[in-house]
């Protein structure tokens, strides 16, 4: 264009030449801009490093606008794990809330709540409430297992919640149930006092915060009998 501005003054070009000329260009630019849009469409960039843990398409395959390709997990973030609990067995319970984690295969690591959701699913009438976990090496994101929670006003009386399968036998407010003696191997008839239900769950008084209760099957475990915890 620079050329043709010279000689256009020179006559050596037509004035419908030149604009036929920056007409092409002004196409060609927009032509440009166009690809180079389209090409950096077709980059996913993550917002941070991290791991894929599933990619939910292939090269080539069509993919509607918002829809995800990958998923991927923050190395660098602190684990999560989500618990979807009852709104009665929800109540007290807030963030800093010491919570204990059973996952399979892993065993016991200790979290704190980290939030409480405040809507209820209405499919499950459950909520989520998200407990934050410290680094612990093995353990990956995806794995299940199961949450110990307690309200704030359970934990502040040494009251605890357990599966009410758990329940032996009941007397008034007295009641059994059978815990894992860990150093010896065996079950052991323990005295607790009731409280009341809360949905499934039974709050007892009278239990140490470590204690191991038998729950499916506790009416065919003997007081004594050898039992081995399968951490599956």
């Amino acid at each position: 264009m620079r050329r043709n501005a010279t000689l256009l003054p020179a006559g050596a070009i037509s004035e419908a030449q030149q604009q036929d000329l920056q007409s092409a260009l002004a196409a060609a630019q927009a032509a440009l801009r166009a690809a180079r849009y389209d090409r950096a469409s077709t980059v996913a960039r993550a917002p941070f490093r991290g791991l894929i843990l599933a990619r939910m398409h292939e090269a080539g395959e069509t993919v509607a606008p918002g829809e995800p390709v990958l998923r991927m997990a923050d190395v660098n973030s602190p684990l999560i794990a989500r618990a979807a609990v009852t709104p009665a067995r929800a109540a007290g319970i807030a963030p800093g809330r010491p919570v204990l984690l059973t996952l399979a295969g892993m065993g016991e690591i200790s979290g704190k709540v980290l939030r409480k959701g405040s809507a209820v699913d209405p499919v499950t009438g459950t909520l989520d409430v998200d407990i934050g976990l410290p680094a612990s090496p093995g353990v990956a994101s995806g794995l299940t297992g199961s949450v110990s929670l307690t309200s704030s006003s359970a934990q502040a009386s040494g009251r605890l919640y357990i599966p009410a399968e758990a329940l032996l036998d009941a007397n008034g407010r007295n009641g059994h149930v059978l815990v894992v003696d860990p150093a010896r191997g065996i079950a052991r008839l323990h005295a607790i006092t009731l409280h009341g239900f809360i949905g499934d769950m039974l709050e007892v008084e009278g239990l140490p915060a470590s204690a191991r209760v038998i729950t499916a099957g506790a009416g065919f475990v003997r007081d004594g009998q050898k039992v081995r915890v399968d951490a599956r």
